[in-house]
């Protein structure tokens, strides 16, 4: 009897094995699952990561150059010197501007959207697989517990678009407030000998020498103002307006301007302080020439009605391009804040004949470059919306029609600043000198905009 009790033992435990290595094949192929697909998904959350960099990478440089290559060969080195599971990425540079599917660096067609300006765009595809485009050198991703499944290698490709498009709003501002462009049908002081078009009539006509003189308005100095047809017109460049007398990147890119202040005149170039956010007084008004205001200031929508009565209420703030403007300019502390600001980046200068953003001639060169801080964005005022609430003498509130980027040169009568010829500076001890151009900003949801040639505030931003 016990012999056979024994024997019935020894039966049990062969079954009790067959259990285990089934129940083993089962352990290890959750563990595949557990560590392998994990791999291929910390690698794809990775991937896309580097594929998000090189794109912003290119985009960025296409900002600053709208050299194709120098913007393939940024993206790639970026894309290149970040990992995907320890190990750098696959990125066949290409060459050209092609738009082609198969390069995995190329510049296809923005997509349209809001804000978004038909400027540039950048397409990058990474690899970590054994199916890399154009045959270049396998690298694919390890398995370890898929082995015993057959499965020796897996991958991932992420794809990413940077845009370089429209921004409506930005920081960092200079405290001064600009007259933008209008159309000059009005001329009683012309100048044909510094200013060739002087005595032409529209947007064309304008010059550093003209004043601004829209029907019914008489200025205090001079005291010539136009009283019947055809006089002076500002049209604002909101939204997709394309009846804008404003400046365009186009043809004032790299224009030198002379912000002078002056009360009941409105020439080229008039300026006035503003309060930028939070801020108040003279000390505040050094202080955000010298340093970055990091409180958003927007652009102002067409239908936006910016007042005494409506200022700091919901929707009319300086975050949606209503500023309050005090009357004039302070000589001293514009002056000691623009020597600061000068001297920042005192190396940097204008080259007209240097390739700046875009393909436009003239780019600030030395010291710091396009990127140097005394590149600052300046508000540009809807002159109707301000000459409307009869100003003079006290502080108004202006509408914000756009905004530029100023490469700040220096006060007039700085050593260092040289005039292009005909233009003057009539207060030089006052007058801020410098030249517009684009500026990185950003874009915000609910603000206005303007059209695209008019835009000198640009983002970089991922699309896809």
């Amino acid at each position: 009897m016990r012999r056979q009790m024994f024997s019935r033992a020894r039966d049990d435990r062969g079954a009790i094995l067959m259990q285990v290595a089934i129940a083993m094949v089962a352990l290890l192929a959750f563990a595949a699952l557990v560590t392998d697909y994990g791999i291929l998904w910390a690698a794809r959350h990775q991937a896309q990561n580097v594929a998000d960099a090189a794109a912003l990478a290119g985009a960025i440089s296409l900002e600053h150059n709208p050299d194709f290559n120098v913007a393939r060969a940024a993206a790639k080195a970026v894309g290149e010197s970040n990992k995907i599971f320890g190990r750098a990425p696959t990125i066949n540079l290409g060459s050209g501007d092609s738009v082609d599917e198969t390069e995995d660096i190329s510049f296809p067609l923005c997509p349209p959207g809001e804000g978004a300006g038909q400027k540039a765009c950048i397409r990058v595809n990474v690899y970590r697989n054994e199916d890399a485009h154009d045959s270049v050198a396998a690298d694919p991703l390890p398995t370890f517990f898929g082995r015993l499944f057959g499965m020796t290698q897996q991958g991932v490709k992420a794809t990413a678009t940077a845009q370089v498009g429209s921004g409506n709003s930005i920081k960092c501002l200079l405290p001064f407030a600009v007259i933008d462009r209008w159309s000059d049908d009005f001329d009683n002081i012309k100048d044909n000998t510094s200013f060739p078009d002087d005595s032409k009539p529209g947007t064309i006509g304008w010059s550093q020498n003209d004043d601004y003189q829209p029907a019914g308005f008489v200025p205090k100095n001079p005291g010539v103002g136009c009283t019947s047809a055809p006089c002076d017109t500002y049209i604002a460049p909101y939204g997709d307006n394309p009846s804008t007398t404003g400046w365009t990147i186009a043809k004032d890119y790299g224009r030198q301007l002379i912000m002078k202040g002056g009360l009941g005149t409105y020439s080229s170039g008039w300026a006035q302080e503003i309060d930028l956010p939070d801020s108040t007084g003279g000390a505040d008004y050094r202080w955000n020439i010298e340093h970055c205001n990091t409180l958003p200031v927007g652009i102002a929508k067409s239908t936006t009605n910016c007042s005494k009565a409506t200022y700091g209420t919901p929707g009319f703030t300086e975050a949606d391009g209503c500023i309050t403007v005090e009357t004039g300019v302070s000589q001293g502390p514009t002056t000691q804040g623009i020597g600061t600001v000068v001297g920042n980046d005192s190396a940097a200068h204008w080259d007209p004949a240097a390739t700046g953003p875009d393909g436009q001639k003239g780019a600030v060169v030395g010291g710091q470059g396009m990127s140097s801080p005394r590149i600052r964005p300046i508000v540009i005022v809807d002159i109707n919306n301000y000459i409307s609430q009869n100003c003079s003498g006290s502080t108004c509130v202006a509408k914000i029609a756009n905004i530029i980027g100023f490469f700040t040169q220096g006060m007039c009568d700085d050593p260092g600043v040289t005039l292009d010829p005909g233009y003057t500076c009539p207060d030089p001890s006052k007058d801020v000198v410098g030249r517009i151009v684009t500026v990185p900003g950003s874009y915000a949801s609910g603000v206005g905009s303007v059209q695209d040639p008019s835009s000198f505030v640009e983002v970089v931003r991922l699309v896809r």
